[in-house]
């Protein structure tokens, strides 16, 4: 894959002790946190989880057009880089609109919790197209569900990236959804994999999964039609855990985007 991009979460807590709420923290990153400058080449969404693990906590999801275009503000440690700390400096406004975030709760910079990811393979057959994660009106809100995957006992990456790449085009997601699998390149799950499914939004979610790993008949009626994807989920299943229970999930909700070109 040439030049992919790159996916960073960060985890993202609101000051509870404070007495900050939801939808008081939601309506600040709408209304005024969407608009703070973002690194060229950079984009975020703020998730809230809406089941799984961590249900009703946050995430910030960063895509990046580049590893350079990362490499150019962030270290791999998660410190900014001279040219990235020359950022905020060229761009004093934004400062102000910073504290008030800390005020709420934490920001994406260190001391949190991080991983870069890179991009393994996607399906460019997908139904979602690129475009807003969030937007008020006309309204989106995208679902972002984050599945961690580990590989079974004496089955190395390599085995598995291999079989990924070679077997990654028979997957035909659900109307409405995307795959991604991604590893972890830097941060707290280094060498790491995850699905990272896009959805057009929840009630494209609901079509297949109203509840948490129950499907519907329309999920049931799907994987009938699809029986090369079903079979290759098996296959991979040989390899390596699936998305869902027993591992760890969190299924978001896109509550708000950048929005500064």
């Amino acid at each position: 894959m040439t030049n992919p991009p790159v996916f960073s979460l960060w985890y993202i807590a609101i000051d509870t002790e404070a007495s900050v709420v939801p939808a008081e923290f939601e309506a600040f990153v709408q209304q005024e946190g969407a608009f703070l400058p973002c690194f060229p080449g950079w984009r975020w969404t703020l998730l809230r989880g809406l089941r799984g693990e961590r249900a009703g906590q946050y995430l910030m999801l960063f895509e990046i057009d580049s590893a350079a275009a990362r490499d150019r503000y962030l270290r791999a440690d998660g410190n900014l880089t001279a040219e990235g700390e020359a950022f905020w400096q060229q761009h004093p406004e934004a400062l102000p609109v910073l504290k008030a975030w800390r005020r709420f709760g934490t920001f994406s910079e260190l001391p949190t919790l991080f991983t870069d990811y890179q991009l393994l393979a996607e399906n460019t057959r997908s139904t979602v197209q690129a475009g807003p994660r969030y937007r008020a009106e006309p309204p989106v809100a995208r679902v972002i569900g984050i599945h961690n995957i580990a590989l079974r006992p004496q089955v190395t990456a390599a085995q598995f990236e291999q079989f990924i790449a070679s077997n990654h085009s028979r997957i035909d997601d659900y109307p409405d959804w995307k795959f991604r699998l991604l590893k972890g390149e830097r941060g707290n799950r280094l060498d790491q994999y995850a699905v990272l499914m896009e959805i057009a939004s929840q009630a494209a979610l609901d079509v297949f999964y109203p509840e948490p790993d129950i499907g519907t008949d329309e999920a049931a009626r799907f994987a009938k039609a699809h029986r090369d994807t079903k079979q290759m989920y098996e296959e991979w299943k040989q390899l390596a855990s699936f998305s869902g229970s027993p591992q760890l999930y969190t299924d978001y909700l896109s509550v708000a985007e950048s929005q500064h070109p």
